[in-house]
């Protein structure tokens, strides 16, 4: 009779993994608007991080942009009113600032790396 204590040694352990973080952008409610008028964008894609570790620079001087988290696909932020026509065209881009806090709490220092999604145009007339 053999031991019930005993265990299998065939078992097959498994190698956990982590979710991508690098976030997608399929599409944008609206991609353009006028100028110093309020326009609220909802960007649709996926890897959207909760707790405001996930934000939007809008070309290059508007940067970190708070969102509205709806999910990790659906989140929201608004064109600064004070964006110029000039360049008409500006580069719409996720950010999520990944520091490691979605593990476990015993660290107590994160390091941070931004991963970056693709970038939609928007323009401003």
């Amino acid at each position: 009779m053999s031991n019930p204590y005993t265990v299998p040694r065939n078992c097959k352990l498994s190698k956990g993994f982590l979710p991508s973080f690098t976030p997608e952008i399929y599409s944008l409610s609206v991609t353009s608007s006028t100028a110093g008028a309020y326009s609220n964008v909802v960007i649709i894609g996926k890897n959207f991080l909760p707790n405001g570790t996930t934000y939007v620079n809008f070309g290059t001087n508007y940067t970190n942009i708070p969102v509205s988290y709806y999910g990790s696909n659906n989140i929201s932020f608004v064109v600064p009113g004070n964006a110029l026509p000039s360049p008409p065209s500006y580069d719409v881009i996720v950010v999520n600032n990944y520091t490691s806090n979605f593990g476990s709490h015993i660290n107590n220092f994160y390091n941070s790396n931004l991963n970056y999604s693709n970038s939609v145009s928007y323009t401003l007339t």
